[in-house]
């Protein structure tokens, strides 16, 4: 069968997988095609998609070597997001344990040399994180403005414990010294995250990629913006929820959230030509 890559957007950072997809396409018995000729198959990265063997390949985490092709697009446009994954293989949580160990990101080499461990961080707290406003995830996809909702959440945790992580590129210094008046500790910087981790009792998320290395740390999770590993988390419906959801984490269901990540991580992500020969094999079956 024939297939063909296109260009929608962060076309460098698309090379890099690209080339892994080729190199297991052909290792398939596929044949590329390139210009008007046509295809089988397509590729397309960072956007979405309705159209049958149409394929949308996005980065992410844990690390910089890791990616996902999905049937319609990522994030909480994803498959994944839609569709309650089948997970029956038998799990192998020290590999996601070693991985974790390494403190993984999946930012680039020149921002890993940002990076530092937070000091600080008080025991048992509430870790709120934030993302960039104008994210597709939760200003394309989502509802309401990303920031309001996030002083929302602040403000109906007022006296808990709380931490809030900030996006390192995100600045808005009127809003971090108000948090920082309430008596918030308020991270702004390239501060690890597997520094901060270690002491969350739980997190409260939209998007975030983060996410997924708070299900590596086993942090029980409260969402709020339809994230791909949701079935992972607690749904937040309303805010009158949230005061009860993060004293009481009786709902977090450690194994199943194991079991997920795990296979997240190593069944559902393409990493290296191996890893994304398994996934093809799997969506060009099922496109049949």
């Amino acid at each position: 069968m024939l297939y063909k890559f296109h260009d929608y957007k962060f076309e460098k950072i698309a090379n890099r997988y690209y080339d892994i997809i080729r190199s297991a396409m052909n290792n398939l018995g596929h044949s590329e095609v390139v210009e008007d000729n046509p295809a089988n198959y397509h590729f397309y990265n960072h956007t979405t998609t309705d159209t049958k063997n149409v394929f949308i390949v996005k980065p992410t985490a844990p690390t910089s070597n890791h990616f996902a092709i999905d049937t319609m697009g990522y994030a909480n446009s994803s498959a994944l997001s839609f569709t309650k994954p089948d997970i029956n293989n038998d799990m192998d949580w020290n590999s996601v344990v070693e991985l974790r160990n390494t403190k993984p990101n999946k930012w680039d080499d020149s921002i890993l040399l940002k990076w530092k461990d937070s000091k600080n961080i008080p025991d048992d707290h509430i870790l709120v994180i934030g993302q960039m406003p104008d994210d597709e995830t939760v200003h394309g996809f989502g509802f309401g403005d990303h920031v309001v909702k996030l002083k929302m959440i602040v403000d109906k945790l007022n006296g808990e414990n709380v931490v809030i992580k900030l996006h390192p590129r995100y600045k808005n210094p009127v809003l971090v010294k108000q948090w920082k008046d309430a008596g918030h500790h308020v991270i702004t910087g390239f501060d690890c995250i597997h520094s901060i981790l270690p002491k969350t009792r739980v997190a409260i998320i939209d998007n975030s990629t983060a996410g997924i290395e708070c299900l590596m740390h086993e942090v029980p999770i409260i969402s709020y913006g339809w994230p791909e590993y949701h079935w992972a988390t607690q749904k937040l419906q309303t805010l009158t929820q949230l005061k009860s959801l993060v004293n009481d984490l009786s709902w977090h269901q450690k194994e199943y959230a194991r079991q997920f990540i795990e296979w997240y991580i190593n069944k559902y992500l393409c990493y290296d030509i191996i890893s994304t020969e398994n996934r093809l094999k799997e969506l060009l079956d099922a496109n049949v």
